[in-house]
């Protein structure tokens, strides 16, 4: 289970131009919600709503004002951050919505990386996972390219690849259908549907009111808050 619990995060905004002095931002303003393995939960909202940020902190990669975080019977803002990393190795396939592939390696080699760093060793279920992967977003041309020759929508297939390889027990998932066509946008529709109907928790933050609609619960967000619930 992923439990958040009334978090709170905030950040300081440079003075400049249109702004003579800093200003303290809210990013979360007290956003409780939970997340069960086999739940499928999706969080709409204008940009600048919170989204993004929400995904960053159940990753551990910022820290909360207030409130607490809890992956399975982990504190994770209250656990180091070699606890944190392995926690996100563990429990999390996570989709960026600016994702890094390593540039000197392969897309096959990123993908490898991955795994081991969430199993430890290349095993059956990896060669499984890639073949199925590979076809279900059509990856096979791409497995032997740099990622500095793909285009956007390449590497954002690559990096959703990354993520549901590692066979995790939740995905985490920012805007994953941003650079794709809709042929693609279509095809990780049906690979998160496949995903949940295998047990996977699945947070989906999107603009994309369709993609959200194949999501069991739907959320609103506005101003850092949970404003609604939709479905």
């Amino acid at each position: 289970m992923i439990r958040i619990s009334d978090v709170h995060i905030a950040y300081t905004q440079a003075a400049g131009p249109f702004l003579s002095a800093s200003e303290e931002v809210n990013a979360l303003n007290g956003v409780t919600l939970d997340i069960n393995e086999n739940n499928y939960v999706a969080i709409v909202g204008p940009s600048g709503s919170g989204k993004s940020t929400l995904v960053t902190a159940i990753a551990g990669l910022i820290t909360l004002r207030k409130g607490d975080i809890f992956v399975d019977k982990y504190r994770l803002n209250r656990s180091s951050r070699a606890r944190q990393a392995k926690i996100r190795a563990k429990y999390f396939g996570i989709i960026f919505q600016f994702s890094e592939m390593l540039s000197r390696f392969t897309v096959e080699e990123n993908l490898r990386f991955s795994y081991v760093a969430a199993h430890g060793q290349i095993d059956e279920n990896y060669n499984a996972r890639l073949k199925h992967l590979s076809a279900a977003l059509d990856l096979y041309p791409l497995l032997s390219a740099f990622p500095g020759k793909l285009s956007g929508g390449q590497l954002q297939k690559t990096a959703i690849a990354r993520a549901l390889i590692k066979d995790s027990s939740f995905i985490l998932a920012d805007e994953p259908s941003g650079d794709l066509d809709p042929e693609s946008v279509l095809r990780v529709k049906k690979l998160f549907q496949e995903e949940h109907v295998r047990g996977k928790g699945i947070l989906l933050v999107t603009h994309d009111n369709k993609f959200a609609s194949d999501a069991t619960s739907v959320f609103e967000m506005r101003s850092g808050k949970i404003s609604a619930h939709l479905k």
